[in-house]
C-alpha cells in the first residue's frame, strides 16, 4: 500500500513538473525602450501575449505602478469602467477584434502630463497569470519664443521673451549675433500651471551696441529641441527714444559735421549701412526658413517642394482583372475596384488570386521611381504595397517582404499596420513611392504630405502595384497624378533627386 502511494506522489509530481512548464511558457511581449507621448495625443501601450493564446475569456488589467491605480479592466468580453481611476475613465481601451490573436495592447487618449511613469500589464486565466511592465515618457512642446519690447532704462532696453506649453521644463537662453551667451545678465521666472506644463519668462536689458542681433532660444531634453526667436533694434531707435540732452547734443554736434563737411561720405555709409542691413536680413531670413524647414520635416512631413519633386515620378496605374479575385468588380477604365461578396463567373488562371481579394496592377517594374495615389475614402479595411510578379497568388499566405508582399494594411476597426506594427489613423488618400534601385517603397498621407511608411529591402524581379478593397462594398479608387505635359513614362527621367524618407 505504501509503495502504491509513493508512486501515487512521482505522477502528481511530474504532472506538476509539466503543468509549470507549460504555463511559463505563457508571456507578455513589451518594448524594452519607453514609449514616448506628446501632451494632448492619443498613444498605444503595446502588449502582446506569446504565444498568440486567445485573450477573450481571459481577464487583463492594466495599472499606473506610480501610483497603484487601476486604469482598465477587461474580464470575460465586458470592460468594468466603474473599477478604473477617475483620472482615466473614458480615455482607455483595448481592441477587442485583436484579443483573438493575443493582443492585450491599451491605447490611451489625450495624454496628460500625469499620466507619465510605470504601467503594468496583467493578464490572468482560471490556471495560470504572467504580467510586464511597461515606461510612458510624455513631453511637451511649447510654443516658439516671443520677444516683447518692454521700454527703456537710461540708455538701455529692456526685453521680455516669453514661451509656454513645455514639459519636462526646458532652458532659456539668451545670445547675441557672436554667439554669446547673455543669460547670466537675465531675470528668469518659471510657472508651472495645473496641467504641469510649463511657462518661462525672461526679462533682459541690452546696450546699443548689442542691438543689432539677439536671440532667445528655447532647448529641451536629451534630443535638444530648439526653438529660437532674433530680434534686431536699429541704433536710431535708441537716438530718438533718448531724453538725455547729452545725447542729444552729441548727435546734434556730429550732424553738424556730417552737414558741413562729410556730405558725400554721409551719404556713401548710409547707402553701405543700408545694404548692409538688408544683406542681415536676408541671412536672418535664410535661418529661419532652414529652421522652419528642419522642424516639418522632424513631424514626418514633406516640404512642399520635396512634393512636387516627387509627384514628377507619377506613373498611370491601372488594374489587371486577370489577376483579381472572383468577388472583385473592375472598372472598364481599369481604375475602380469593388468587393461584391458574391463570386463572379470568371475563368480561372495561374494570375488570378483564389483566396484573397487581392488584385494587382496592369504594369510591371523593374526599375526607377513610380508615384500613384489612390483614394481609400472612409472604408473600414484596405491593404496597399507592391509585390513581385512571382509572389504566391494561391491559397493562404503571410503578408510580409520574405514572401514578396511589401503591404500596408488598415485592419478592422480603423487601426493602420505594417508589419502588424500600428501607425497612424485618419487618411483619405494614400501616396504609394517606389525607388527601384534604392529598394524603398514607402507610403504617404496625401492630405497633408505626411510620412506614413518605409520599407527598405533589395528588388531582384519584376514588382506589380497590389491593391485590396476590403470588405465595405465602396470603390477603391485610383487617382490620376500626372499634369499636363509631365512624363507619363514607366521610366521616370534619372536625373530626378531622390525623395527624403
Amino acid at each position: 500500500m505504501k509503495a502504491l502511494l509513493r508512486i501515487e506522489d512521482l505522477v502528481l509530481l511530474i504532472l506538476l513538473q509539466v503543468y509549470s512548464a507549460q504555463t511559463e511558457q505563457i508571456t507578455l511581449i513589451v518594448p524594452n525602450d519607453p514609449v514616448a507621448a506628446q501632451v494632448g495625443e492619443n498613444v498605444l501601450l503595446p502588449c502582446q501575449l506569446s504565444p498568440n493564446v486567445s485573450a477573450v475569456q481571459l481577464e487583463v488589467k492594466w495599472l499606473k505602478r506610480d501610483d497603484s491605480q487601476l486604469i482598465h479592466t477587461y474580464v470575460n468580453g465586458a470592460d468594468l469602467e466603474g473599477k478604473h481611476s477617475p483620472g482615466y475613465r473614458g480615455r482607455t481601451r483595448l481592441f477587442k477584434e485583436e484579443l483573438g490573436t493575443g493582443n492585450v495592447s491599451l491605447q490611451l487618449s489625450n495624454v496628460k502630463v500625469s499620466d507619465k511613469g510605470i504601467y503594468e500589464c496583467y493578464v490572468v486565466s482560471s490556471t495560470w497569470f504572467t504580467d510586464s511592465q511597461i515606461n510612458l515618457k510624455v513631453t511637451g512642446l511649447g510654443s516658439s519664443p516671443r520677444i516683447t519690447l518692454l521700454g527703456r532704462q537710461d540708455s538701455d532696453v529692456s526685453l521680455l521673451c516669453e514661451s509656454e506649453g513645455w514639459f519636462p521644463k526646458p532652458e532659456l537662453h539668451w545670445r547675441n549675433v557672436k554667439d554669446a551667451d547673455l543669460t547670466g545678465r537675465a531675470v528668469l521666472t518659471e510657472k508651472q500651471g495645473t496641467g504641469g506644463l510649463f511657462t518661462l519668462q525672461s526679462a533682459l536689458q541690452i546696450s546699443q551696441r548689442e542691438a543689432d542681433g539677439i536671440i532667445c532660444l528655447i532647448r529641451q531634453g536629451e534630443e535638444k529641441r530648439i526653438l529660437q526667436t532674433r530680434v534686431h533694434i536699429s541704433g536710431e531707435f535708441f537716438t530718438l527714444v533718448s531724453s538725455s540732452w547729452k545725447s542729444f547734443s552729441v548727435f546734434f554736434i556730429v550732424f553738424l559735421v556730417l552737414v558741413g563737411l562729410c556730405i558725400p561720405v554721409a551719404v556713401y555709409y548710409s547707402r553701405k549701412k543700408i545694404n548692409e542691413t538688408v544683406e542681415l536680413a536676408k541671412r536672418d531670413l535664410k535661418t529661419e526658413c532652414d529652421d522652419l524647414r528642419k522642424q516639418i520635416k522632424d513631424t514626418g512631413h514633406l516640404l512642399k517642394s520635396e512634393w512636387e519633386k516627387l509627384q514628377e515620378n507619377s506613373v498611370a496605374v491601372t488594374l489587371d482583372p486577370d489577376t483579381a479575385h472572383c468577388c472583385l468588380t473592375v472598372s472598364e477604365d481599369g481604375k475602380r475596384v469593388r468587393n461584391e461578396m458574391t463570386e463572379q463567373d470568371v475563368p480561372d488562371n495561374k494570375q488570378r488570386f483564389d483566396e484573397y481579394y487581392f488584385v494587382l496592377g496592369r504594369e510591371g517594374f523593374t526599375s526607377g521611381r513610380h508615384y500613384w495615389e489612390v483614394d481609400v475614402g472612409d472604408r473600414d479595411s484596405w491593404k496597399l504595397g507592391v509585390t513581385y510578379e512571382s509572389a504566391e497568388r494561391k491559397g493562404h499566405f503571410d503578408l510580409n517582404p520574405s514572401e514578396g508582399y511589401w503591404v500596408i494594411q488598415l485592419r478592422s476597426g480603423g487601426v493602420l499596420c505594417a508589419l502588424n506594427v500600428p501607425l497612424l489613423k485618419n487618411l483619405q488618400k494614400v501616396g504609394v513611392y517606389l525607388d527601384y534601385e534604392e529598394g524603398k517603397v514607402s507610403f504617404y498621407r496625401v492630405e497633408d504630405y505626411f510620412h506614413i511608411h518605409t520599407f527598405t529591402d533589395k528588388f531582384s524581379g519584376k514588382l506589380y502595384p497590389f491593391f485590396d478593397p476590403g470588405t465595405g462594398g465602396m470603390d477603391l479608387v485610383i487617382l490620376s497624378t500626372i499634369k499636363d505635359g509631365s512624363n507619363n513614362s514607366a521610366q521616370p527621367k534619372a536625373d530626378h533627386a531622390s525623395i527624403p524618407v
